[in-house]
Order: C-alpha cells, then sequence, then structure tokens
C-alpha cells in the first residue's frame, strides 16, 4: 500500500521531482527487510537510476538501469531458476518476441541518437532489459511476467520521447508501466516458489 502511494504522489498537480525517486526507494527497504539481499541490490541500482533521472544524467541512469538488468538476469535465471518452465517451442517463441522488439525498438531510436556513445550505452542497455524480459518470461509467473514486459514498454516509451519525438503526458505513460512493472517483479519474486509450485 505504501509504495502504491507513493507511486501515486508522483502525478499529484504539484511538481516535486523528487518524488519520482521515493517508490523505488521504499521497495529497496522492504527487499532488505525480506532479507531478499539479489533483489534490494536490484531495486537499489533502480533507485540510483531514479535519481539520475531526476537530475538529468542519462548516461549515469542508462549505467544503473543496465547494473539493475544484470542483476535481475542473475537472479532470475541463476539463483532462482524456473522450477517448471514454459515448452521449448513456447520459450522460442518468447525469445523471437523478445529480438523483434529489439530489432524495432533500435531500428526507431539509434538512428535519432546523436551522441555515439549514449547511442552505444543504449544498445548495450536495450539488450540486458529484453534479457531480463527474457529471463522473466521463461516462468510460469504471471506477475514475474507482466513486470518485465511493463518494465520494457516504459523504456520503449521513453526512449521513444527522448529521440524520436515528444509525446504529450510523457511522464504518465513512462511512469505507471515503470511502477507497474518494478512492483510486479518484487511480487513474483517474493511470491516464485509458491505460485510455481501451484
Amino acid at each position: 500500500m505504501v509504495y502504491i502511494f507513493l507511486s501515486l504522489l508522483d502525478f499529484m498537480p504539484v511538481h516535486y521531482p523528487s518524488l519520482m525517486i521515493m517508490p523505488l526507494a521504499w521497495l529497496t527497504v522492504c527487499a532488505l527487510y525480506k532479507k531478499q539481499w539479489v533483489l534490494s541490490l536490484a531495486l537499489f541500482f533502480s533507485f540510483l537510476g531514479d535519481v539520475m533521472g531526476w537530475q538529468n544524467k542519462l548516461f549515469p541512469q542508462i549505467g544503473f538501469f543496465a547494473l539493475a538488468q544484470i542483476v535481475y538476469i542473475v537472479l532470475l535465471t541463476l539463483l532462482m531458476p524456473p522450477k517448471v518452465s514454459w515448452p521449448k517451442y513456447v520459450r522460442t517463441q518468447f525469445l523471437l518476441l523478445v529480438l523483434m522488439v529489439y530489432g524495432i525498438a533500435m531500428y526507431r531510436i539509434i538512428p535519432r541518437v546523436e551522441d555515439k556513445i549514449i547511442a552505444s550505452g543504449i544498445l548495450f542497455y536495450a539488450v540486458l532489459l529484453l534479457g531480463m524480459c527474457y529471463s522473466a518470461l521463461r516462468h510460469r509467473n504471471i506477475a514475474l511476467m507482466l513486470g518485465a514486459t511493463f518494465f520494457v514498454v516504459s523504456d520503449f516509451i521513453l526512449g521513444t520521447h527522448l529521440f524520436v519525438q515528444r509525446m504529450p503526458h510523457a511522464h504518465l505513460l513512462i511512469m505507471i508501466p515503470y511502477y507497474l512493472g518494478q512492483g510486479l517483479l518484487y511480487i513474483g519474486v517474493l511470491n516464485m516458489n509458491k505460485i510455481e509450485d501451484k
């Protein structure tokens, strides 16, 4: 409930940019309280990415979110692999879908990025983001699957807004799926064993 409340504060008509960093700070504390050390590390890196975004420092923001995706990938593939995964043909379809999304996103965004260092960072980050998404999709865990998908949607909208064309109500379009994604990833990891044992 506190996470939802803090997330809603970000959309209040009064402009307090620092409010955007509070939801991930809270989730990080909650993960630490639950002794989910690796999850808390992923959330902490996301929190630092939010801080960099609040300060309009794009390259450090990409770097911290890249670290968050690496931690999520390690968590979802090595530390908590799927107990019951999808059949191979379904996993192949997920992989093809992820590759298609990557191709479309990079085709739309990268040609518009003037700074080649930023463009390289985006290309690398997108690989990690979609790697995290595929790692989550392999689990028969709806919260993880939706959380990863919302995360990808949020970043795709952010990239489009920053480099392709400015979008009306961009803050809402970016932050709603972002907060939903992080919250669902948190729930999915906490409930992973219970959900997969059903």
